[in-house]
């Protein structure tokens, strides 16, 4: 088997390809209505068949998990390590994955609420009426604080402000040519050895803050304290390598997704009045200052959240590598080739979402989508670990701050894409004004 059996790339396929990885996601979608639902890109970590149609995604979700490893990790591993859920498969991701899963859900994540309210409040106390923001900057202040509150348990402003900027000077320090070219990635190479010399400090402050938890193991419920008390079947715990890369892998992509969905979910609600009226008036419905987990449970901010992510989707594809043969909507795909979930372009079929282009939360109220037509957190056995954790973040989050805040768009236009590794974001972060607190009647 080759890839030249691979399903069709359609016309300026190459073209395409470099659009795609520019950001241009609309090109998931133009290629299933031009080529059909599966199709394949040429991409730089090889070939990658990708699929529109809800049941090939459950093909991908619902297989046997040895199927599959994971899809062009080459850019992330000198950044998360390893060691990373993201970069591991087979029998270890499965142990890894039960590890960590409980910190994140049930009434554990529910105890986070509180956290993730003040947080919110705390950022919006350094702005001032009329002040120009971005508001993504905001929310990534206010996710990145999330992680180290929640996750890491710190409470020092200093310590969680020197964090900040550690977290800042590393990912500045990223560099394309040796993410992608590992050859270069040499102590000669200055930029390279300025990286690691980041990296190394990141590293070591990590292990600090796990030796400290150690310490205080049993006085405080935070995740780094549940991570360090998981035991696998074995009995055995993770080490501190694996401790430090997981912990990696939250600081620099655990808060990012969640701060450009909430930076989305800002200028859909003021491009929108009446849909901000409505959510306003559920708000509202609970008091002068709902608690987090009153707020969480509010099924049209619910709905504002879910068809943001619907709308904008952050993650534009779900990828994996085929590592024995597979079979997705009648290809047979050969080991060595990607499979990927086309998330941009399942969100914008019409027979799924009428009148894709519309931002419309009522279509959740109106009806429950599977878990193959609405996948903004993946699937299968690889879906985002922190998908309940950032569901009820963004929220509680969104719920605090238009609840008790007022902002307005610089431009209701809607801004262009741009690719941020794996992500896509709104370009320029969207441009606000503060208005000041909300008057209540």
């Amino acid at each position: 088997m080759t890839t030249d059996t691979l399903p069709p790339t359609g016309p300026f396929a190459a073209f395409k390809t470099i659009e795609f990885a520019r950001g241009r996601i609309g090109v998931l979608r133009e290629l299933a209505r031009d080529v059909g639902s599966t199709f394949t890109l040429r991409t730089t970590f090889g070939s990658l068949v990708l699929t529109a149609d809800p049941e090939g995604v459950k093909e991908i979700f619902t297989a046997d998990p040895d199927t599959f490893e994971p899809f062009g990790i080459l850019p992330l591993e000198p950044l998360v390590g390893a060691n990373s859920m993201l970069l591991i498969h087979g029998a270890r991701h499965k142990r890894e994955r039960k590890l960590l899963m409980p910190p994140f859900h049930g009434e554990r994540m529910r105890a986070y609420g509180q956290i993730m309210q003040s947080t919110a409040l705390d950022a919006i106390s350094k702005l001032r009426p009329g002040e120009r923001f971005v508001m993504q900057d905001l929310t990534q202040t206010i996710t990145f604080d999330i992680i180290l509150r929640a996750v890491f348990g710190m409470q020092d402003a200093d310590r969680i402000a020197h964090y900040h900027r550690l977290n800042h000077e590393l990912m500045s320090s990223i560099r394309p040519f040796f993410i992608f070219l590992p050859q270069l990635r040499h102590e000669i190479i200055p930029s390279w050895k300025h990286f690691t010399d980041i990296r190394r400090t990141v590293r070591e402050l990590l292990q600090e803050q796990i030796e400290q938890c150690r310490v205080r193991q049993g006085e405080h419920e935070d995740i780094m304290a549940l991570m360090l008390s998981a035991r696998d079947e074995d009995g055995q715990p993770m080490t501190d390598m694996e401790l430090q890369d997981e912990l990696l892998t939250m600081i620099a992509a655990g808060h990012e997704t969640t701060a450009i969905g909430l930076a989305w979910a800002f200028f859909w609600l003021h491009k929108h009045p009446a849909i901000m009226r409505r959510l306003l008036d559920e708000i509202d419905a609970l008091g002068p200052n709902p608690a987090p987990e009153a707020l969480a449970k509010l099924p049209y901010l619910g709905a504002v959240c879910d068809e943001t992510l619907r709308r904008t989707p952050v993650l534009p594809i779900v990828p994996r590598r085929v590592v024995k043969p597979f079979q997705l909507r009648g290809w047979d795909i050969p080991p060595d080739v990607g499979v990927a979930a086309a998330v941009a372009a399942v969100h914008f079929d019409p027979t799924i979402y009428p009148e894709p282009d519309v931002f419309r939360p009522e279509r959740f109220l109106e009806r429950k989508f599977s878990p193959f037509e609405f996948i903004p957190f993946g699937g299968g056995h690889r879906r985002c670990l922190g998908a309940a954790f950032a569901s009820y973040e963004m929220r509680i989050v969104l719920g605090t701050l238009v609840g008790r805040h007022c902002f307005t768009l610089e431009s209701n236009i809607m801004p262009g894409l741009v690719r941020r590794n794996v992500t896509i974001a709104p370009r320029g972060g969207i441009p606000m004004h503060y208005a000041g607190e909300r008057v209540h009647a």
